[in-house]
């Protein structure tokens, strides 16, 4: 194997990748601190590794969160330095009402934490130093320098962004819902065969995580890479609400008791199923979907269901096996018929050339 593929294929890794970026921060940091003339370059490369994330935005997040903390506690730091002289005693009441202060102020606003730390540092460490000042204002500086080599390397080397994660978790979610879909339609057209009433947990729970994905998209990542936050915020609003919808429908297919029946609408059903479907992978793929097919498999529900009610066909359902029935084939229509609002939104139009 030659290097350059030995080296792309070892560098494929996310993980990799973030192992590669933190030392290469950490070595840029070292190398800038040191240039500067800095005593205590470490600080710059501990901040460096403190800070560095897999994700660009969880980086800057924690960039921001390291940086504005330091520059709070080291306004504090020099107050009390200032204000309380170098003996034990003052020591100990400095060290108490300054981090008791920022510690206090959390409740504000969680920077506060990190300035508690830096307090705790610069004024210790300081003291029997001259000029604890400037030595407090040193510490500022490897810490900016820090904070800054590893806001360069997130967003300059291999960015790993949460939009792309986002993305390629939103693709195997709907995915995942297209085939629990297609399992409980082939269960209740098999004469309502029993579904597993924790089908949707798994996939429940991992959805939940999405809403805090797309705030760090949002919130952090758009504002220094080119995101389609629309198209996101659709599909992640439209995954919940699809789901809450599908999560109904075990419960429908298992309160069917006895025997269970051969279901006239089949195929007008498992059609609808297979149209939505697709529907719901192009969703995931964020990509515009030809509508034909699922508007007329919805139409299809509907001409029938009236034909047979016609035919009185319905009658041999008992009142509450009738109504359990048509809960299942109606929300599977209500499905279908969302989807295709869904489908009609800007977001997912297809975009003709200027």
């Amino acid at each position: 194997m030659s290097v350059s593929n030995f080296f792309r294929t070892h560098t494929s890794s996310g993980h990799t990748r973030h192992g590669i970026k933190v030392g290469l921060a950490s070595v840029l940091a070292y190398f800038l601190s040191s240039q500067l003339q800095l005593p205590y370059a470490f600080w710059a490369v501990i901040t460096t590794v403190i800070v560095m994330q897999v994700h660009v935005a969880d980086s800057i997040d924690m960039c921001l969160y390291r940086f504005t903390g330091t520059a709070i506690g080291a306004g504090i730091g020099i107050m009390a330095i200032l204000t309380f002289p170098p003996t034990p005693l003052y020591t100990l009441l400095g060290i108490f009402i300054s981090t008791g202060i920022c510690a206090y102020l959390t409740r504000y606003n969680t920077r506060f934490r990190m300035a508690a730390i830096t307090v705790a540092i610069v004024y210790i460490t300081s003291l029997g130093q001259d000029g604890r000042i400037h030595f407090t204002l040193l510490r500022v500086a490897e810490i900016g320098i820090g904070v800054m080599c590893a806001f360069i390397v997130s967003v300059l080397v291999w960015p790993n962004r949460a939009a792309a994660a986002l993305r390629d978790r939103l693709r195997s979610q709907y995915d995942q819902l297209a085939d629990h879909y297609a399992l409980l339609m082939g269960n209740f057209v098999s004469r309502q065969k029993k579904a597993d009433p924790a089908l949707f947990q798994e996939l429940a729970t991992e959805v939940h995580k999405n809403k805090e994905m797309y705030h760090k998209v949002y919130a952090t990542e758009r504002k220094f890479f080119r995101e389609d936050v629309d198209m996101l915020s659709l599909q992640v609003s439209v995954l919940n609400s699809v789901l809450e919808r599908m999560q109904a429908m075990p419960i429908l297919l298992n309160e069917v008791d006895g025997v269970g029946f051969d279901i006239i609408l089949a195929p007008e059903l498992n059609e609808l199923a297979h149209a939505t479907n697709e529907a719901l992978r192009s969703l995931g793929q964020g990509k515009p979907h030809d509508t034909k097919r699922l508007t007329k498999a919805v139409q299809a529900i509907e001409t029938r269901f009236i034909e047979i009610r016609r035919q009185g066909v319905t009658e041999r359902f008992k009142a509450r096996r009738l109504f359990q029935v048509l809960s299942f084939i109606n929300a599977a229509q209500h499905l279908g018929e969302y989807v295709l609002e869904v489908l009609s939104r800007p977001e997912l139009q297809e975009k003709k050339p200027s």
